[in-house]
């Protein structure tokens, strides 16, 4: 029977011909207590105040579906999508949490829309994060799990929920910046992904999970009366689990495979050492060239793409891009 995770490897078109981006920012005042006495306080009585910092986020995404056309597409703000690909980001707080999960395609060929799975899945995310007396209260309550919890919970209300509507699968990754420590936590399945830049060079990236070639781990809701056997449906605890201790200026690029498909670590480098500043508008720019460029090469028949170096390395002879849903969330850690 058809194995649903197998994505297409013929050319599909896709470009979204204007960028969108969700500049996401949430400053925190740190409290200074000062002397109450008309006279200065000694340094000795002063109470520093702690440095306070956050992420500043943008967006920006291209849809295969949209090769060769000349209309503008509007992101869907309610859905969060691109494509088959959705993402969100929630700011509270102590901390920034930023996902992205992206829709198996194959499942339109049973009838099923792909990007109704995911962006149930990162509105429940959302949800999740953004309730007022949850984990996300208190910095103390994060921990190297948080993330994996919010995929668990938000799964598990999928599953709960019994909605026929809702079939389907993605991919997931889930990052929780705590203001506080400035640790990042992140829980990834399948082959979307994220890395760290600082000083222009990639200290950290979360690795891919796949069954075999093209086959990524995904979450998934299955039709009542399948043969599962033929399916994958994998449990979000088998996300890679990480944490990594941040610095001031520290970038994260989290996106799905339509970019890590198509962009080197060489060109994600020379596309974000051009940031010359770091104002919103600036990272704006850089996310929807990200974005831009690896939609140009997932076009290009010539370009030995990280895919086509993947396909070969499994006896798979080919070559170029691979044309797919691009979304990115490009972050910075600044002090507020």
């Amino acid at each position: 029977m058809f194995k649903i995770i197998r994505k297409q490897l013929s050319a599909i078109c896709g470009l979204l011909n204007e960028y969108h981006h969700w500049p996401l920012v949430l400053n925190n005042r740190a409290l200074i207590h000062r002397s109450l006495s008309t006279k200065s306080a000694e340094p000795s009585e002063q109470i520093q105040a702690k440095p306070s910092f956050h992420l500043v986020t943008a967006f920006s995404g291209f849809s295969k579906d949209w090769l060769n056309t000349n209309h503008p597409v509007t992101v869907n703000q309610q859905k969060f999508t691109i494509g088959d690909d959705s993402w969100f980001v929630a700011n509270k707080k102590c901390a920034d949490v930023l996902g992205v999960a992206d829709g198996v395609g194959g499942w339109r060929e049973m009838g099923v829309d792909p990007s109704k799975f995911s962006s149930n899945l990162m509105k429940q995310c959302k949800r999740i994060v953004e309730q007022e007396d949850g984990v996300f209260s208190q910095s103390e309550n994060l921990s190297e799990r948080t993330p994996l919890d919010i995929l668990v919970q938000s799964y598990s209300c999928l599953v709960e929920s019994k909605d026929q509507s809702l079939i389907g699968s993605s991919t997931a990754c889930v990052i929780v910046f705590n203001r506080e420590s400035r640790i990042l936590y992140s829980a990834n399945l399948g082959d979307s992904g994220f890395v760290i830049i600082r000083n222009n060079k990639i200290v950290f990236r979360s690795q891919e999970q796949y069954h075999y070639f093209n086959a990524p781990f995904q979450l998934a809701l299955l039709p009542s009366m399948t043969d599962e056997e033929n399916l994958f449906s994998d449990k979000p605890q088998s996300a890679d689990v990480y944490s990594f201790q941040l610095v001031e200026g520290d970038l994260i690029v989290l996106a799905t495979d339509g970019l890590w498909d198509n962009m080197s670590e060489s060109h994600l480098l020379l596309k974000t050492s051009n940031i010359k500043d770091f104002y919103i508008e600036d990272m704006q720019q850089a996310a929807k060239n990200l974005a831009s460029f690896a939609s140009e090469l997932s076009q290009d028949p010539d370009y030995m793409s990280p895919f086509a170096y993947s396909a070969r390395k499994n006896g798979i002879n080919f070559k170029g891009g691979k044309p797919d849903d691009i979304t990115v969330l490009l972050a910075r850690v600044s002090k507020s």
